[in-house]
C-alpha cells in the first residue's frame, strides 16, 4: 500500500498533469462570496441593533400620547372650572389666580410633553426610514451573493466534470481513514506512507501560510477547554448557514470524506504541515485536488439550529500546533 501511493505522489508532481487545479474564476466568486457573506452580516447586526431601539423607543412614545391624553381631559376639567368661577356670585379674586396658576402649570407641562413627544416621533422615524434602506440593502446583497453561489454552483460542477481521475488512489486513502479510530492515528497514518518524504523530494514549498476558511469570527481557540475538559487542538470559525468554504492553505489534498465524528473532513498538506478542515457540510475538493489560498473546498450547513462551525486543525509530524501563529489576518477571538 505504501508504494502505491509513494507512486501515485511522483507521478503526479513529476508529471502534474494528474493533478486537478481550480480555475482563477471559481477562486474569484469565492472571494466575492466571503465578501458578501460580510456585509450581509454586518446589515444583519445593523437591522437588529434597530429593532432593538425600535423597542425600547415606541413605549416611550405610547407613554407619552397616553400622558398627553390624561392631561388634556384635567385641562378640560380645570377650564369648566374656571368657568364657573366666571358664572358663580361668590368667586373671588384669589380663587381666579389659584385657577391660572394651575393652568399655566399644566400648560407648560402639556408644552414639554409635546416637545418630547415630538422629539421621539422624529427619531422613531428615522429609526424606520434607516431600518427601511438597510433591508432594501439586505435584500439586493442577498441576491448578489445567491447569483455568486450559483455561479459557484455551476463552475464547481463544470470543472467536476472535466475533473480527471484522481491521480492519488482513494481506495487506498479511505482505506486508511476506515482503519483510523482517531485524527492522530489518521495523521500518523498519513507520515507513515511517506506523503511529507515525497512531497518534499519534489522540492515543493513547505513554507506555511494560513488565510480564514470562512467569512466569520474566531470562537475556540487552540489551548481553550473543550465540555470535556481537554484541550482543544484547533481554531474553531463561527459563521453564516450555507457559508462558502476556502482552502486556507495552498497544497495537496490529502484526503476529502467523512471521517469518524469530525463530518466531513479536508486534509491539504502542503509537503511538512497538514492541515485539517472539519465540520463541513458539502465538500467540492477532492482527494488528489492541487489547491491555491482561496480555492473552494465546499459549503457549511444552512439547516441547522446554530451557527455553523468549520475547525481548523495543523500538525507537524505527528504534533498538534496553534494555527494562529500561521494566520495572515489578525485575529481577535469573537469578534469578525
Amino acid at each position: 500500500m505504501k508504494f502505491l501511493v509513494l507512486a501515485s505522489f511522483l507521478l503526479l508532481f513529476q508529471t502534474g498533469n494528474g493533478a486537478f487545479v481550480q480555475s482563477g474564476d471559481i477562486r474569484a466568486f469565492c472571494k466575492k462570496a466571503q465578501n458578501l457573506e460580510a456585509n450581509l452580516s454586518k446589515v444583519r447586526t445593523a437591522l437588529q441593533d434597530i429593532s432593538k431601539k425600535e423597542k425600547m423607543s415606541l413605549p416611550s412614545v405610547i407613554n407619552v400620547y397616553e400622558i398627553l391624553s390624561r392631561y388634556c381631559t384635567v385641562l378640560a376639567s380645570i377650564q369648566r372650572f374656571s368657568n364657573m368661577l366666571i358664572i358663580s356670585k361668590y368667586q373671588s379674586k384669589n380663587d381666579f389666580i389659584r385657577c391660572s396658576i394651575v393652568i399655566k402649570s399644566f400648560a407648560d407641562y402639556f408644552k414639554t410633553i409635546s416637545l418630547k413627544l415630538g422629539k421621539e416621533n422624529t427619531e422613531l422615524v428615522k429609526l424606520q426610514r434607516e431600518k427601511s434602506n438597510l433591508s432594501k440593502n439586505y435584500t439586493q446583497t442577498s441576491a448578489e451573493y445567491e447569483n455568486i453561489c450559483k455561479k459557484i454552483e455551476d463552475e464547481s460542477k463544470r470543472l467536476a466534470e472535466n475533473r480527471e481521475e484522481n491521480v492519488i488512489q482513494n481506495d487506498v486513502v479511505y482505506h486508511i481513514a476506515t482503519k483510523s479510530e482517531s485524527i492522530e492515528e489518521l495523521d500518523a497514518e498519513l507520515e507513515a506512507e511517506n506523503v511529507v518524504g515525497v512531497l518534499k523530494n519534489n522540492k515543493v514549498s513547505t513554507s506555511l501560510s494560513l488565510a480564514y476558511p470562512v467569512n466569520g469570527k474566531i470562537v475556540a481557540e487552540f489551548g481553550d477547554r473543550g465540555d470535556d475538559d481537554s484541550m482543544i487542538c484547533y481554531l474553531g470559525f463561527e459563521t453564516n448557514h450555507g457559508a462558502i468554504v476556502t482552502s486556507p492553505a495552498k497544497g495537496l489534498v490529502v484526503f476529502s470524506g467523512n471521517f469518524l465524528n469530525y463530518q466531513n473532513m479536508v486534509i491539504i498538506s502542503n509537503g511538512e504541515y497538514r492541515i485539517f478542515l472539519y465540520g463541513i457540510k458539502k465538500i467540492f475538493a477532492a482527494t488528489g485536488d492541487v489547491v491555491e489560498i482561496g480555492d473552494y473546498i465546499g459549503k457549511m450547513d444552512d439547516e441547522s439550529k446554530d451557527q455553523p462551525v468549520v475547525k481548523m486543525e495543523l500538525r507537524k509530524s505527528g504534533e498538534p500546533l496553534d494555527p494562529r501563529h500561521w494566520l495572515v489576518q489578525t485575529i481577535e477571538k469573537g469578534k469578525k
